[in-house]
């Protein structure tokens, strides 16, 4: 069967100027560790166009025909190991760097309620004096693939309140009471952008043959592959991480501003929409923000999960903040909710489509009956960081 041939698009055989502009930082890349793809790198051609003609059939599965998605991030191949990292570029005043270095110190790196994600490396270009690239590691978007059971929910919930929890008493309970906890320091963080986008996870172990970073339907290496059964139970759990840390603020316990994904009712004044906010606390901002992820993320995109997670929400998302819990206060109400009985059951069952639509009666039993099978044996998750083998996150 002859090849499937038509004109091939500028759009791929060509770079993009946000392209084009990675692709001249390849040799700087390069000597400081870093090895862009193919695509990115100054010998490039198409794989798959020849004599100016594309073959569609290898297009459509050709690695180097994956561009980059966003501007300010591309993924990389650190020399020194092969592993896949993430370069992001970002003003040279950002604070990401400070909070970055903190959270991935020795003294903090390891810490078990450390959800923070790593900061591997800092670039300066010379001839970009005004930026810098930060080298990150590759994680994976929260809701590719969904969870599936209220467990999976749960979990979600308990590592992201986790973090927020030691985070947040540094600035206000007493000393007394985080004995064992290494997580302190004289100033605290606010995260103060903690919306879906900026929540990820550490997939490795759903995902053993990892995946492309710009495409998480595909292999490293270009290859289409069907994830559709890959479930985090099923996979041994994940560990959920913090990103993006270019709004948030390192021992501040009042601030203003409006910039964020998420806005909470402090962040402007009811009668002067167009008026700056006044002072407020970071901190019960990210209790708001992380409620309203609760939301997005489990409640309305499924349902299964009330029980655990909407009385949290609705505590947590309250219009003055100074009503809302403290997050030891909702982690401690999480407990509660886990000790009960008849949690276990609930736990184990599976979360449906919050759309009806999208699963007809048939479709319902056979993948309850399913699920039941595939976990009525099943052990609590654990995250990657206790598994010997899984190294974390490259430190």
């Amino acid at each position: 069967m002859a090849p499937l041939t038509v004109k091939s698009p500028k759009s791929l055989t060509q770079l993009r100027d946000s392209e084009k502009a990675w692709a001249k930082r390849y040799q700087f890349l390069e000597e400081n560790g870093y090895r862009l793809r193919p695509r990115y790198r100054p010998d490039w051609t198409p794989s798959w166009v020849h004599d100016g003609v594309e073959d569609a059939n290898v297009r459509w599965k050709a690695e180097d025909a994956i561009s980059m998605w966003r501007p300010a991030i591309l993924d990389a191949e650190r020399i020194k190991d092969g592993k896949i990292v993430i370069l992001k570029q970002a003003k040279a005043n950002t604070p990401e760097i400070e909070i970055g270095r903190y959270v991935s110190s020795p003294e903090l790196r390891d810490e078990e309620s450390n959800h923070c994600m790593p900061l591997l490396d800092v670039l300066t270009n010379p001839e970009e004096p005004e930026q810098v690239i930060l080298v990150i590691p590759l994680l994976r978007h929260i809701e590719i693939p969904m969870p599936v059971t209220v467990s999976e929910c749960v979990d979600f919930v308990q590592q992201t309140l986790e973090v927020w929890f030691h985070l947040f008493i540094i600035v206000t309970a007493d000393p007394a009471m985080i004995q064992g906890l290494n997580f302190m320091h004289s100033k605290g963080i606010a995260h103060r952008d903690c919306a879906i986008p900026n929540i990820m996870m550490d997939a490795r172990r759903m995902f053993p043959d990892s995946w492309h970073a710009m495409d998480p339907s595909r292999l490293p290496n270009g290859e289409v592959k069907s994830f559709k059964n890959v479930t985090r139970t099923g996979g041994g759990g994940v560990r959920y991480y913090f990103i993006d840390f270019g709004l948030s603020s390192k021992g501040e316990e009042l601030v203003t501003g409006t910039d964020g994904q998420e806005r909470a009712p402090e962040q402007s004044q009811p009668d002067k929409p167009d008026q700056p906010s006044k002072p407020y606390s970071p901190f019960k901002l990210d209790i708001y923000m992380l409620g309203m992820t609760f939301k997005r993320h489990i409640l309305l995109k499924t349902r299964g999960a009330e029980f655990f997670v909407r009385p949290l929400v609705e505590v947590m998302t309250v219009v003055n903040p100074d009503l809302r819990p403290s997050a030891e206060d909702c982690m401690k109400h999480l407990e509660r909710l886990l000790a009960k009985p008849n949690s276990s059951r609930i736990l184990n069952r599976r979360v449906r489509p919050y759309n009806p639509e999208r699963e007809n009666v048939v479709q319902t039993l056979v993948r309850d009956a399913n699920n039941y099978l595939s976990n009525w044996r099943a052990k609590p998750i654990e995250g990657p960081k206790d598994i010997p083998d899984l190294d974390p996150l490259y430190l």
